[in-house]
């Protein structure tokens, strides 16, 4: 597709992040505009509203990575895929986005919040770490069988889940990237769960 591309990106984001990784699996090059999550302004004005992630592709504006991955899928359906032409398949893959949404988006929702309180409150921290790890216990249970969430390739399913448990399973390395992920590592474990750390490494290795 020759028109361009542009990705209106808050990088600490999961949902940016989401949508950084689906675009690096495609290979489809991209110009980053950098957000400033205190203005939001120039989101506002491309999209009619203030949330990232916001694709520009030519006349086109989508926001919402859930809408985004389907259009990327739409406008450029070489392979590889992030959804399926097969029913039953993307009936699953829609299972797994309904858990990424339900199950493990709140808990790191919760920590973001927690962050840019006053004061952090433990017992919602402890609320946060209590659900991470128990979709984190679903998402082992389904890699004791194939490397990604569906098989032997990722998708949007492995693309919508990784991101959160990203925020759960900081090496300490990451710590220093920023007061974000320093906070994030230190309240924020999923606990063992050796398999779903190394698919969230694999996965997150994409986009560099």
């Amino acid at each position: 597709m020759s028109r361009s591309v542009k990705l209106y990106d808050l990088a600490p984001s999961p949902h940016n992040i989401k949508v950084r990784l689906a675009l690096a699996y495609k290979k489809i090059p991209y110009e980053k505009i950098a957000v400033d999550g205190m203005n939001r302004e120039p989101v506002v004005k491309v999209s009619g509203q203030p949330l990232t992630p916001v694709l520009v592709h030519g006349d086109s504006v989508v926001y919402d990575s859930y809408a985004i991955t389907r259009y990327l899928d739409a406008n450029w359906p070489s392979p590889p895929r992030l959804y399926s032409a097969d029913r039953a398949t993307m009936q699953k893959i829609e299972e797994w986005e309904s858990f990424a949404r339900n199950e493990a988006t709140p808990p790191v929702g919760i920590c973001f919040g927690e962050a840019f309180a006053r004061a952090a409150d433990p017992a919602r921290l402890k609320k946060a770490n209590d659900m991470i790890n128990r979709a984190a216990s679903r998402v082992e249970e389904s890699l004791a069988r194939t490397p990604y969430l569906m098989g032997e390739s990722p998708n949007a399913a492995d693309f919508a889940l990784a991101p959160m448990f990203f925020y759960g399973t900081l090496p300490d390395s990451a710590a220093k990237l920023s007061p974000i992920h320093s906070f994030f590592h230190k309240n924020l474990h999923v606990e063992g769960s050796p398999r779903t750390r190394e698919w969230v490494g694999r996965l997150m290795a994409l986009e560099s």
